[in-house]
């Protein structure tokens, strides 16, 4: 079971000091059955889970499950705004909800409406943070939710850099190397696993980001494998966003 693993527990014994790690899953809101079904897998191993919720897409009996599971296990689920529709608005660039041919007062119609629809569906349990759709978003963006009351931002790491908000990236996209692994007929796991290997050796904190919508039951019992390997092993400690950046443990994301 352990042999798929092998280049991350490696990382791990080599690593001098333990190693912060967070869970993010994108696009809450969409498959709900899929994102329970997440949140069973990572809730059984105690691992953190930090959930982007689409404000659009969050009705109200889907807050109000999240409500009480949150209420149940507060340091279990994080809850916090991913963009507004999440909807390109580009034609030329790649896709991005917050991009360079949105003018800022577009943005901040919509950064505002969501935050709004959100502390509504959530109130206090809502975390000041955002993750834009796509990871990506103009490089006046993060000035917007700044002024908007926004106390962090998560995109991947290698973005623009910018000054306005303690930033936490994710650094390895699940569902891309395991989509990658099935295209070249490889063994599931061992991409991910030197990814995260790669970022163990240069330091945590490591992000790890799902899309639940686009995992199917390999990949969530390939995690249900992962995660308490993980936890069992004395250099890993998970964490939820809002505790790494109570911290402090905001970095760069080049």
């Amino acid at each position: 079971m352990t042999g798929r693993w092998d280049a991350l527990i490696a990382a791990l014994d080599a690593a001098p000091a333990p190693v912060d790690f967070f869970l993010r899953d994108d696009d809450t809101g969409w498959d709900d059955a899929s994102l329970f079904a997440l949140l069973d897998c990572t809730g059984t191993a105690g691992v953190p889970l930090d959930l982007a919720v689409i404000p659009q897409a969050t009705g109200v009996a889907l807050a109000r499950a999240l409500r009480l599971r949150h209420a149940a296990a507060p340091r279990l689920i994080g809850l916090h705004q991913h963009g507004f529709a999440h909807t390109n608005h580009e034609t030329t660039e790649r896709k991005c909800e917050f991009g360079p041919s949105r003018a800022l007062d577009a943005q901040r119609a919509d950064l505002a409406a969501g935050r709004a629809l959100l502390l509504d569906r959530f109130g206090d349990q809502l975390d000041p943070f955002f993750t834009p759709p796509w990871n990506r978003c103009s490089p006046g963006t993060p000035a917007l939710l700044a002024e908007l009351g926004f106390a962090a931002l998560s995109r991947s790491r290698g973005a623009p850099a910018q000054q306005a908000l303690p930033e936490l990236p994710v650094d390895v996209d699940w569902c891309k190397h395991q989509r990658q692994a099935r295209e070249g007929a490889e063994p599931e796991g061992p991409r991910v696993a030197q990814e995260l290997a790669r970022r163990v050796a240069a330091g945590g904190p490591v992000g790890l980001m799902l899309h639940h919508a686009a995992m199917d039951a390999a990949d969530l019992a390939l995690l249900a494998e992962l995660l308490p390997l993980s936890t069992q092993h004395p250099r890993v400690h998970w964490w939820p966003m809002r505790e790494l950046l109570a911290r402090g443990v905001a970095v760069a994301t080049s």
